[in-house]
Formats: C-alpha cells, sequence, structure tokens
C-alpha cells in the first residue's frame, strides 16, 4: 500500500487526508459510550441493560443521516459538509461532558449521532470520486477509522484509571476542535471536489447494476447488526470473561479508582483494533487485486468460528478469537466500500454511500436492544451465540451475490472494470 501511496498525486493524498482525519474522529466520538456503560450504572445506579439503550438515539440518527447526508453532498459540497460534521461533533461531546441527568446526556448523545451521520457519504463519497485507486484509498481512510475505534476505549479507559467519565467527552472535544483546524488548513485555496484529471467511469451500463446493490444491502444489513452489537457489548463482555486479564492491568497501574476495571476491560478492547488495522490494510491490497465479490464472500466467512470461539471461550483464548473476529469483520470494509461503488452510478455515489451507512447505522442502532434483550435472557454470551448465526447467514448472502451476479465476470478495483455485461 506504501507503493500506491508513493503513486498518488499530491491532490488525491490531501483528499484523503481530510476524509482520514473525519474518519477518525467520527468513531472515535460514537464509540466513547461503550467504554462508560458500566461506570454509568454505577453512577446512576441502572442494570447494565438499561444503560445500552440510553446511546439508542445516537446510534440511530448516525445511520438516519446518511442518506440526506448523502444527497446534499452529491449536491452541494463533500469537503463543505465534512467541515460541519467536525464542528458539530465537537459541539456535542462538550454538551455531553457537561450533561447533569440521564436526558441531557441523552439530548447530546442524539445530537453526536446526529452530526456523526454527516460523515460516511461524504468522506467515502469523496475518495470514491476522486481518487485512483479506491483499494488503497478506502484502506488507508479506514486504517485512520480504526485508529479512532481503537482511541475510543483507550482514551476513555486511561481517563477512568484516574477521572470520571465524563472527562472523556471534553477531551474529546479539543481534538475535534484540533482536527476541524486541520482540515479547514488543508483545504485553504483548494477545491477538492470534481478532480478535473481524474478518469472518469460513467459507463451507462452500471445503471444497470443496481439489483445487485440491492442484494449488497442485505449484507450491509446484517454486517451493521453485528458490528454494533460487538462494539456495544465487548468492553462488559471483557468485564465479566477477563477477569484475571483486568486484574493485571489494574495491578500494574496501582490503580485504585472504582472505575479502575472498566478503565481496564477499556484499554484491553482497544488493544484489539491493532488487529483491525492489519485487516484494514489487508482488506485494501484484496480489494486491489481479486474480484471484489468473492474476497468480500471470503472475509465474511472467515469470520464465523472466531465469533463462535468469543461465545465460547474465556480470558486469554476470548481475546484471541475477538482478534480474529475483528480482523476480518471490519477487513472486509474497503472491500465493501469498493464494491458499492460499482452497483451505484458515479453522479449518485455519495448518495449510494448514504444509503450504506443508513443501513449499516441507522438499522444497527437497534442492536442496542438486541444485545439488551439477550443479556437479561441468557448474559452477554448469547449475544455471540447470536451473532454467530448472523454471520453464517450474511456470508450465505455474500455467496447468493456471486451467484446472482455471475453475468457480469470479474469486478476488480479499477477504473476501466465497468464494461459490458
Amino acid at each position: 500500500m506504501n507503493s500506491t501511496a508513493n503513486r498518488m498525486s499530491a491532490r488525491e493524498k490531501r483528499v484523503i487526508a481530510v476524509s482520514s482525519a473525519a474518519h477518525f474522529l467520527t468513531h472515535l466520538y460514537i464509540l466513547i459510550f461503550p467504554a462508560i456503560v458500566m461506570p454509568m450504572s454505577r453512577e446512576m445506579g441502572l442494570a447494565i441493560s438499561d444503560v445500552f439503550p440510553i446511546g439508542f438515539m445516537m446510534y440511530l440518527l448516525y445511520g438516519a443521516l446518511a442518506l440526506p447526508a448523502g444527497y446534499l453532498s452529491d449536491r452541494w459540497s463533500k469537503i463543505a459538509m465534512l467541515k460541519v460534521c467536525v464542528f458539530g461533533m465537537s459541539f456535542s461531546a462538550f454538551a455531553a461532558s457537561y450533561s447533569s441527568s440521564v436526558s441531557g446526556f441523552t439530548l447530546s448523545l442524539a445530537m453526536l449521532g446526529l452530526f456523526c451521520g454527516l460523515y460516511h457519504p461524504a468522506g467515502l463519497g469523496l475518495i470514491a470520486s476522486e481518487t485512483g485507486k479506491q483499494g488503497a484509498a478506502h484502506g488507508i481512510n479506514g486504517i485512520f477509522g480504526n485508529i479512532g475505534i481503537a482511541a475510543a476505549p483507550l482514551s476513555s479507559g486511561i481517563i477512568l484509571l484516574t477521572l470520571n467519565w465524563r472527562w472523556a467527552y471534553w477531551i474529546a472535544g479539543l481534538v475535534g476542535l484540533a482536527i476541524l483546524a486541520l482540515i479547514f488548513s488543508l483545504t485553504a485555496n483548494q477545491k477538492l471536489d470534481n478532480n478535473p484529471h481524474l478518469e472518469r467511469s460513467l459507463n451507462k451500463n452500471r445503471d444497470g447494476r443496481l439489483k445487485y446493490f440491492a442484494v449488497l444491502c442485505a449484507c450491509i444489513v446484517n454486517a451493521g447488526l453485528i458490528y454494533r452489537a460487538n462494539l456495544t457489548a465487548l468492553p462488559s463482555y471483557f468485564e465479566i470473561r477477563a477477569s484475571s486479564a483486568l486484574e493485571t492491568i489494574t495491578g500494574f497501574t496501582g490503580s485504585g479508582a472504582v472505575d479502575a476495571t472498566s478503565g481496564a476491560s477499556a484499554i484491553l478492547v482497544s488493544s484489539l483494533f491493532i488487529f483491525s488495522i492489519a485487516g484494514q490494510y489487508a482488506g485494501g491490497w484484496v480489494a486491489d487485486n481479486f474480484d471484489l465479490r468473492k474476497a468480500y464472500f471470503l472475509f465474511h466467512l472467515a469470520s464465523v468460528p472466531f465469533i463462535l470461539g468469543m461465545a465460547l471461550s474465556f480470558e486469554i483464548p476470548l481475546y484471541v478469537t475477538a482478534a480474529g473476529m475483528v480482523f476480518f469483520n471490519l477487513g472486509m470494509l474497503p472491500i465493501e466500500n469498493s464494491l458499492l461503488s460499482k452497483f451505484i452510478p458515479e453522479r449518485w455515489v455519495s448518495t449510494g454511500y448514504g444509503i450504506k451507512f443508513t443501513l449499516t447505522f441507522g438499522i444497527g442502532s437497534f442492536a442496542l436492544y438486541q444485545v439488551a434483550f439477550l443479556e437479561k435472557l441468557g448474559g452477554l454470551q448469547s449475544v455471540y451465540v447470536a451473532l454467530t448465526a448472523q454471520a453464517l447467514l450474511l456470508a450465505s448472502i455474500a455467496a447468493f451475490l456471486i451467484y446472482f451476479s455471475r453475468s457480469i465476470g470479474r469486478i476488480t478495483n479499477t477504473r476501466e472494470d465497468i464494461g459490458d455485461f
């Protein structure tokens, strides 16, 4: 991927830098909440099954705003949409840090979800429209998203070792303002939308692929539910089933804070995303070198035994299986994002990503209720039993997509692959 990056133009590198910075921030903000579920339950005197739904509106709006954000990005400006997104996220994080009631915190999270929902259609649409080798570009952007995913529990965990959970949002707000300043500096006197030098692939036959996009959407819905359920449950799951490892971490730090165990769990979760970053790198390379549909199927199929392993294991084996799960479950994203762009007319590319993230994060938000229901029914272990079945269904739909679209032939991540079929 480094050699690919070296072949990118200065303009493409600037596009990727802007999109990646905002991507990092989006995932940082949206994933602070799972890391503070246990501390909040103790502070508020609530069962954890009652705390999970507090984030529902945040995750619902995270997805619900994606489609209108995609439409506006196609009609207005992807760069301007990213600036609005980052400013709004930072403001909402500060609001969350000063919330003194459950209702106030819920409202702040809802605002945060609203502004986070603007990112993916604008950011990924910018990459799809303005870069050549999409697999590498999406891979780099995905790595920064994964750094944000890792930074959320890591930073929250470190903060919880010594401070209360509100500081996690306040410090994140400062980070957002710094990234907003960076984006303004990178785009000063630059027009990054509509690259006039990039070869376009506007073959009319791409319009006929919308039926395949519909099948891909079925995959996206399942993937979104698995993604949100796992990231919501994982910090609490580790706190329950990896207690010896957490005692080692708290013993090493010497922290006696009331939320130290939750902080240690969040730190352990964050370390997993080293593997998701490796998965994104691998997924980006695979997306640029193999048929996208087959790669998509194989990544999803490979995640199944690891999810089942998470349901059955404790301590170090739990960590190992979780690492394998995030490698494939998140590593497939450059493949999925590239495949989506092959089934959508280029003039509607941000709208297509808007549809994807409405499904991923909007419908995916209902995974909070799935986690809460299953936790009451049989503990958090039952969540991962259910996710195993969902992952098998997802792999089956991905296999059907290969069969259903067999008349196309090979779909690869190049600008010239959208030929007649």
